[in-house]
């Protein structure tokens, strides 16, 4: 398996440059094809052909692989890896000229979709993010790991909004209220992998969200951990890049961070 991984690894960090610069010249371009896939959730022309240049190379050199991507859905394999692709992320921020988005590719276990394999991209930030379960995360080529700040009033916090973020405004408040009260502050970059990435190099102590996909975390919730970051669920439970209630921390705020949410977990947003 660990040549397997390498060899993915290796082939991916190796293209996924192209894919990056073709997303900083189509930003450079004016009239930017933008549609709505939902109120607040947009696609863009450049997600959907990041996304088949993405796909044509898995496909092209491990064709028995499996993928679930964002805008294409799921495609079978039977090697009993699966690749989740996200193409563009922080497509908002993409279509009103923010830096602040990714290309997050990763690889899990098919039958458990359990994270193997983590990379991101930030095209116009000039950097990548990439981890290989158990060898620990990266940054380029500098190892990184999670902060050692171990109370909240010297925290800084990052979390993101739910597309359908209208059904359950106040709750949302409600958790932003109470960990605004306690730390330093709160951030929302508008990118979920950059919220990770930049937990897992010791930027943010935590991050929180609701109403997440599988590929917003199979990536870079694998970095956070290997730089040995605590991932759960908002209520405490086991990490599954299957539930969609996400909290990251460098581990030594996690406790509080579930005391301030229990009880107030909102489905709804599920």
């Amino acid at each position: 398996m660990q040549s397997e991984l390498l060899d993915r690894s290796y082939h991916f960090l190796n293209f996924l440059p192209n894919v990056s610069d073709f997303l900083v010249q189509k930003h450079k371009e004016s009239g930017l094809k933008v549609d709505e896939k939902s109120l607040y959730n947009l696609v863009t022309e450049a997600d959907l052909k990041a996304e088949s240049m993405i796909l044509d190379e898995i496909q092209k050199n491990y064709p028995g692989d499996g993928i679930l991507s964002e805008e294409r859905g799921k495609i079978e394999g039977k090697s009993g890896y699966t690749w989740v692709v996200d193409p563009l992320d922080g497509t908002t921020n993409y279509t009103h000229g923010l830096p602040l988005y990714g290309v997050s590719v990763g690889v899990v276990e098919t039958d458990t979709m359990t994270p193997l394999i983590g990379m991101v991209f930030f095209p116009e930030l000039n950097t990548y993010y990439h981890a290989i379960r158990g060898q620990g995360a990266f940054r380029e080529k500098t190892p990184i790991q999670v902060s050692r700040t171990s109370s909240l009033k010297d925290s800084l916090f990052v979390t993101g909004f739910p597309y359908d973020r209208n059904l359950s405004l106040d709750t949302l408040m409600q958790y932003y209220k109470s960990i605004l009260q306690k730390s330093r502050g709160i951030r929302r970059t508008g990118a979920a992998t950059l919220d990770l990435c930049w937990l897992a190099e010791g930027k943010f102590e935590g991050y929180y969200e609701l109403g997440l996909k599988p590929w917003d975390m199979a990536a870079a919730g694998l970095i956070v951990l290997e730089a040995k970051g605590r991932i759960t669920s908002m209520d405490g439970n086991d990490f599954s890049i299957l539930i969609p209630s996400l909290l990251a921390t460098n581990g030594l705020v996690h406790e509080y961070l579930l005391a301030e949410f229990e009880g107030q977990i909102n489905r709804v947003v599920y």
